[in-house]
């Protein structure tokens, strides 16, 4: 949320026009401002008290006379712990750290609590700088994560409207589809949280939640080593359509692949491929579902049907 939407919704609460979205995130705002307090849990008396606070201090202003400096002084008085730099550092991001990873490409990063993240291709993620006290992640793609245990601080990782919280343990986070977050435990305890319908759910190694476009969740009975596979460079496939297949070997290998028939993309596959070159991929899909693959380029190629 950039400066000048921060204060258009401000003056839009003030005036009693937001609209429940705008309100959703101005409470969203405050609710990072609660944040910074590591020991407070945002609530709706908090939230109403700050947000009263805010709006009372900004009907003494002209519309005209508003700005970023003041609403941020008015919140840091309601809230009553950082100055306006350390605020607006927190709340707009000025020292978050970003990572991220291109199509055919892996990195593996080091925190600074000692926790570790493989992070996969076409991936991001973004955490705070002083990550010991603030153990907060948002991630966008696929990663694995080794968390170190501290019990004062839990790791959360955000991924859309789901949120995973552990203490110490390893597991992997898939979120490559826009409707779809998959989280597989692959040790310890992990706790998932759906943001929107409130579901929450406990997972233990080998179990495995989907979320889908219905927000229902799918639990499932899985192979942890099989979903983390890719961080021994070993594509994994379990069953999987060919239309998700096509996903992972375009970030895998940096390729574009189509289908020249919609009803190609439900068949399935399973198999596992270890540093194999993306032809051989390509032949052996090919060979189990009798299709045939055009190579229009070095980087791009479509599926079809015999004829």
């Amino acid at each position: 949320m950039t400066q000048e939407e921060l204060l258009a919704l401000a003056e839009k609460q003030r005036l009693g026009t937001a609209t429940k979205e705008e309100q959703d995130v101005l409470h969203t705002f405050v609710d990072k401002l609660q944040q910074i307090d590591l020991k407070a849990n945002p609530s709706d008396q908090n939230r109403l008290r700050i947000l009263k606070g805010i709006e009372a201090k900004i009907k003494t202003e002209s519309k005209t006379g508003l700005n970023y400096k003041r609403l941020l002084t008015y919140a840091a008085i309601f809230i009553g712990l950082l100055s306006i730099a350390s605020l607006s550092t927190y709340v707009f991001g000025t020292q978050l750290i970003t990572e991220q990873t291109g199509k055919g490409e892996k990195r593996t990063l080091a925190l600074a609590d000692g926790s570790s993240i493989i992070l996969n291709a076409n991936s991001k993620v973004i955490y705070s700088e002083d990550f010991t006290q603030n153990r907060r992640i948002e991630l966008q793609g696929e990663a694995y994560f080794e968390v170190h245990r501290d019990t004062l601080h839990p790791f959360t990782i955000t991924t859309g409207l789901v949120q995973t919280q552990v203490l110490g343990t390893t597991f992997n986070i898939n979120s490559y589809e826009a409707d779809e977050v998959t989280v597989s435990v692959n040790s310890g305890k992990v706790a998932v949280h759906h943001t929107k319908t409130d579901e929450k759910v406990y997972l233990t190694k080998n179990q495995q939640v989907l979320f889908n476009a219905l927000d229902a969740s799918v639990q499932a009975e899985v192979n942890s080593e099989d979903q983390m596979a890719w961080t021994k460079n070993i594509i994994a496939l379990n069953n999987t359509t060919l239309i998700k297949t096509a996903g992972i070997l375009e970030n895998w290998y940096d390729v574009k692949i189509e289908f020249e028939d919609t009803s190609i993309e439900g068949l399935r596959i399973t198999g596992k491929f270890k540093e194999e070159p993306l032809e051989t991929v390509l032949q052996s899909i090919a060979l189990i579902n009798n299709l045939k693959i055009d190579t229009l380029t070095q980087k791009h190629f479509v599926i079809r049907k015999k004829h």
